[in-house]
């Protein structure tokens, strides 16, 4: 059995959980040490002080912050109007698109600024455990639900069904990444294709990593957006040297 779910487009992040409360943050930084964001992970909503009804000695959990596309655009509006006249203030002070956006506002010095951006954050993983709350992948990720966070492992923003799936088939797999490639345009934030893992948490242990890249786990990409546009207009300038 394989799971297949969403992967999310965002900031990773870690969380560190002693006794059920939250004690530290980080971003992934190199892989070994990242940067301490524990302040700031506490403005958000999506992450719980206290894990609700599961307190083991250590719990690491593993997601990304985001920002869905309405709040992405409203905070560049409201930079913008704070910004003042003059065109370059208001290019320096916009975002670029989600991802940034959810990348600076999570890394902001002062946490008073992290909490006044509409950040959000799916868990999808863990790290460093004492105990598990299930033996399988997709039973853990429904545990992180049952303890206070956002998963895919429930309907999200008015989807019908969740969009991380246990499949026993490569043709299951491959139909429900269709669905996810079908549906992301009205997801409302950005995903960039399915990543698929065994499902059994013995088996991808029996089945280990490569470097740092784990045998039983693989993302599916979508292909790049494409679009039509139309060229309105063609402007000849003379250069300096008469060209």
């Amino acid at each position: 059995a394989i799971t297949a779910e969403p992967k999310i487009d965002g900031l990773s992040l870690s969380l560190r959980y002693e006794r059920g409360r939250l004690v530290s943050a980080a971003t992934r930084g190199d892989g070994q040490v990242g940067e301490d964001v524990t302040a700031n992970a506490r403005t958000l909503d999506d992450i719980p002080d206290r894990l609700k009804g599961f307190a083991p000695e250590v719990f690491e959990v593993r997601g990304e912050v985001y920002m869905t596309h309405a709040d992405f655009a409203a905070l560049n509006a409201r930079l913008v109007a704070e910004a003042g006249e003059g065109e370059g203030a208001k290019a320096a002070r916009q975002f670029a698109n989600p991802r940034n956006a959810a990348a600076g506002s999570l890394r902001q010095k002062d946490p008073k600024v992290t909490k006044s951006r509409p950040l959000r954050f799916f868990a999808y993983a863990w790290g460093e455990t004492s105990e598990l709350p299930g033996e399988t992948q997709s039973a853990v990720v429904a545990a992180l639900q049952e303890m206070g966070f956002q998963t895919n492992t429930v309907p999200q923003f008015g989807l019908g069904e969740p969009l991380m799936r246990r499949l026993d088939t490569v043709d299951g797999l491959i139909e429900h990444y269709r669905r996810i490639e079908a549906a992301r345009a009205g997801l409302g934030y950005d995903i960039d294709g399915v990543v698929y893992k065994v499902d059994d948490l013995d088996q991808q242990r029996e089945l280990g990593f490569v470097s740092r890249a784990p045998r039983w786990a693989i993302a599916h990409k979508f292909p790049a957006e494409q679009a039509t546009t139309t060229v309105e207009e063609i402007v000849i300038n003379v250069g300096r040297t008469g060209k």
